[in-house]
This record gives C-alpha cells, sequence and structure tokens, in this order.
C-alpha cells in the first residue's frame, strides 16, 4: 500500500509538471522562433537554463516557494512540481522552436493569399505541424522527470532535510538503509508506470501523428481511441482556446508599453547581474577555488563532449532502423521512454565502488550518457520518421543504397532534429556531471577532477558555488554564439526537406 501511495504522489507531481512545460514550451518556442532578435536572446537562454544542473535551481525554488507559503506543505510541493518542471520544459520548448523554424513558407504564404484569420491559421498551420513533434518530445521529458524524481522529493531546509512522499524518496530511503529490494520495488514500479503509458496513451498517439505530416503518403493511419478520449477531455476544459492563445502571444509583437516594461526588466536584471559580480569578486576571494575552475571547466567540457558524439553515433543505428520499418520506430520510441526513465544514478555509486577510483573516468562518460543519449535518439527518430515519404519512394526507385543515401537523403533530412537533439544532449550531460564526478557510497565519496565535483564540494561556500554556475554559464554561452546556433541556422536553411 506504502508502495501505491508513493507512486501516486509521484506520477500527480510528474503529470503536473509535463502539462505546465507543455504550455511553457509551446508559447517560449513560438516565441523565440517568431523573430531574429527574439530568437538571438531567448534561445540563448533557454540553453543556459537547461544546462544549469537541477541542484542550480535548488535554491531559488526553495527561497520562493516555501518563503511565499510560510514552509507550509503545498509551498515544498510547488517547489518539488517547479524542479521536475526544469527537467521537462526546455527539450519541449527546442522541439516547437525548430517545428516552427522549419515550417514551410508556402503554408504561411497560402494563409495570407486567402487571407485566413490568424486564429484559423494557428488552429490549421502552426498546432497540427506541432503534434509530432510534442508527441515525441513528450516521451524524453516525461522520462526525464522520472529520471531526475529523487532531486525533486527531498528538499533541504537549512539543517533540515523534508522528504516528500513520492518513490524517488523512497527510493533514498531503501538505498540508506541497504534495502535493494525496496530499491528495485520502486524502480519495477517506474517501469510499469511507463509501460503503461505507453501502451495506453504515446503509442497510440505516435501512430497518429503520421497524419500531421508534411507530403506525407501512402495509408493514413487510424484515429485512436485514446485521441477522441483527449479531444473530449480537451473539449470540455476549452484546451484548444488555451492552446490558440499560447501560440498567438508568442507569435504577436510587443507594444510599446510591453517593450518599456521589457526593456526595464532587462536593466533591472543587467543591474542585479552587475551587482552580483561586484560581490562576487570583492573580498574575501575564494581563491582556492578560483584557481581550479578553469582545469575543471576545461575536463568536463571533454567528458560532455565525449558523450554527446557517442550518444550521436549510439543513435544512428536506431535511427536508420526507424525509417526502413515505422512498427520498429514505434518500438523503438516505446523501449526508449521506459528505459530513459529509470533512474541510473540509483545504480551508479554502488557501481563506482565497486569499479573503484581507476575506473570512474570511463563510468562517468558513460553515467553522462544516461543523461543524453535519449535527447539525441528522440530527436533524430522524430526526424527520421518526419522523412517525407516521396523521398523513401525515389531512393527506392532509384535503387538509392548504402552510402550514398546516407550522405544525400537521410543526413540531410534529419539533420536539423539531429543539431536540436546534440544540442538537448549537451545540456542534458551538463546536467549529469555534478552526480557522474562526486559519488558517496556509505561512507566513502569517490571524486574525479571536474566542475560537477567542485560545484558538490563548494555548496556550504555561496559565493565559490555562484562563481562556478556563473563560469559554466558563460562557457555555455561562448558555445551557443560561436557554434550550436550558426550551425543550426544554415541547417534549417539549406536542409529544410519541406521547402
Amino acid at each position: 500500500m506504502q508502495l501505491i501511495s508513493a507512486a501516486l504522489w509521484s506520477t500527480y507531481r510528474i503529470f503536473v509538471a509535463y502539462f505546465l512545460s507543455l504550455a511553457f514550451g509551446i508559447f517560449y518556442g513560438v516565441s523565440a522562433s517568431s523573430g531574429p532578435k527574439r530568437e538571438k536572446i531567448m534561445i540563448a537562454i533557454l540553453d543556459i537554463l537547461q544546462s544549469v544542473p537541477i541542484l542550480g535551481f535548488f535554491p531559488v525554488a526553495i527561497a520562493f516557494f516555501v518563503a511565499v507559503f510560510r514552509g507550509q506543505r503545498i509551498g515544498l510541493e510547488l517547489a518539488a512540481i517547479f524542479l521536475i518542471f526544469t527537467s521537462q520544459a526546455w527539450n519541449i520548448a527546442f522541439g516547437v522552436y525548430e517545428t516552427v523554424k522549419t515550417l514551410p513558407r508556402e503554408l504561411v504564404e497560402v494563409g495570407k493569399a486567402f487571407n485566413f484569420s490568424k486564429t484559423f491559421t494557428i488552429q490549421r498551420i502552426y498546432l497540427p505541424a506541432m503534434v509530432p513533434t510534442i508527441v515525441f518530445n513528450s516521451g524524453v521529458s516525461m522520462a526525464n522527470g522520472w529520471y531526475f524524481l529523487m532531486a525533486s522529493e527531498i528538499i533541504t531546509l537549512g539543517s533540515q532535510e523534508v522528504k516528500l512522499p513520492g518513490l524517488g524518496s523512497s527510493m533514498m530511503n531503501y538505498l540508506a538503509q541497504g534495502n535493494i529490494l525496496g530499491v528495485v520495488m520502486c524502480i519495477g514500479t517506474i517501469v510499469l508506470i511507463n509501460a503503461l503509458l505507453q501502451v495506453l496513451i504515446f503509442r497510440p498517439l505516435v501512430k497518429w501523428s503520421e497524419l500531421f505530416q508534411y507530403n506525407a503518403v501512402g495509408t493514413a493511419p487510424e484515429w485512436p481511441t485514446v485521441a477522441d478520449v483527449l479531444f473530449d477531455f480537451g473539449k470540455a476544459l476549452k484546451v484548444d482556446t488555451v492552446l490558440v492563445k499560447l501560440v498567438s502571444l508568442g507569435t504577436k509583437k510587443l507594444s510599446a508599453v510591453a517593450k518599456y516594461v521589457f526593456y526595464a526588466i532587462g536593466a533591472a536584471l543587467v543591474g542585479g547581474l552587475g551587482y552580483l559580480i561586484f560581490w562576487l569578486f570583492s573580498p574575501p576571494y575564494p581563491s582556492n577555488i578560483l584557481s581550479q575552475i578553469p582545469a575543471a571547466l576545461t575536463v568536463t567540457t571533454m567528458r560532455v563532449v565525449a558523450a554527446v558524439v557517442i550518444a550521436v553515433l549510439l543513435a544512428l543505428p536506431f535511427v536508420i532502423r526507424s525509417v526502413k520499418n515505422v512498427a520498429a520506430a514505434q518500438n523503438i520510441y516505446s523501449l526508449a521512454s521506459i528505459l530513459g526513465s529509470i533512474p541510473a544514478v540509483v545504480f551508479y555509486p554502488p557501481i563506482v565502488a565497486l569499479g573503484g577510483r581507476a575506473y570512474m573516468e570511463p563510468l562517468s562518460i558513460l553515467l553522462l550518457l544516461t543523461g543524453s543519449f535519449w535527447y539525441a535518439l528522440f530527436n533524430m527518430s522524430k526526424g527520421a520518421m518526419l522523412l517525407p515519404g516521396v523521398l523513401t519512394e525515389m531512393a527506392q526507385v532509384f535503387n538509392i543504397k548504402g552510402w550514398l543515401y546516407y550522405k544525400n537523403i537521410l543526413i540531410p533530412a534529419i539533420l536539423p532534429p539531429l543539431i536540436t537533439g546534440a544540442l538537448t544532449a549537451w545540456g542534458g550531460a551538463w546536467n549529469a556531471s555534478i552526480v557522474a564526478e562526486h559519488v558517496q557510497f556509505g561512507d566513502k565519496v569517490y571524486s574525479i577532477p571536474g566542475i560537477g565535483a567542485l560545484l558538490v564540494q563548494s555548496t556550504a561556500d555561496t559565493k565559490a558555488l555562484l562563481l562556478i554556475v556563473l563560469s559554466m554559464t558563460a562557457l555555455i554561452v561562448l558555445v551557443n554564439m560561436l557554434f550550436w546556433r550558426p550551425w543550426y541556422s544554415k541547417a534549417a536553411e539549406k536542409y529544410n526537406i519541406t521547402e
């Protein structure tokens, strides 16, 4: 009975965070793609947010929600939901942004030529185009929420540790007690919940989302019962109206008043950041930490890059299989959603303890893979499944196979979602670095040099902690400006197969 109660509490938090992530992702993704000025600022911010480890949001979440609700249970619940939200929202926002960015121009031009109303354009062009992306990215967002469940359900208030009822806190209790059976039962429950979600909801929706593919050919998939249920439920709650308003707000130009408000907020943030930097570099200086940051950033960056490259290479065979067999694609999606929900961090400490410090370097990259591989796989698989049928049929007619097919058709077709997958995998790997580089098992601590280990070691020193987070942020912004954004813009323009 206790396990059932814990499962219900965790499932409720996951779904509340997911619906909030969905609303945020649609609005933010559409808004970021609606103009070059917005795009530069909003995507840079999004990249930073998704790369900040979930523990980095703890102080803000706890301070805000606990202060507003004066330490009551509802404040702790909202803090936990917010932390889960930070592991789900960025991926959906990136997916929506990519979809709108690569939306065929002729569809928008047809709407303008026939003088479609804004509401009609959103309902008939924008929202249908988002369906495959939202369905696919929901899988990895749900899995990521379960992955970071333990970090979200255990909240520290000063010297006091509060454990909210749920599977995440139950796993930690069982681990502390050395109750392996209890841990296995919690993980088994998570797997069972996700398997049921796949069978009853997401697997039928993946098939149904083929209806909304641009340039689709062949027999249309059947309309599943779950889609009817969701439509009826959504109509009763007026979800369609909410979705139209979210997209409309995202595409809306800022009014003069809104611009001044936006500038005022920006000025306040810049002023606050300036004061923060002044305070950080005022004496006393955490000189021992400052001297370690450059080397730690370099080492972690090398691990993250290795994890992202390996994730993309490992995902490619599954993507190729998805193109050749639609049923296999659905199986890969379902299996990845289930496996991605397993909190691999539970197994990491005993594995490191068995292998010892000597094997921690390759093991750390392996753990980074568990936080990044699913992003690459889901985004690349989505791109493969959205490959226009005419291209596949053309390849069969002209007998285009092997490397020629991959080089000229498959890889160019999936390049925009591949870059999106690599970008989100990059953020996921940085997020996982905090648990990959510093491990405690019993009374023993295993650590390797890196920014994640340095972050854990500096939790008692606020100034050092903020300096480390700011250093990470600066590096992420730099890589975003010099590498990810130019690469994605070029790929979206040159390899947009819907044009």
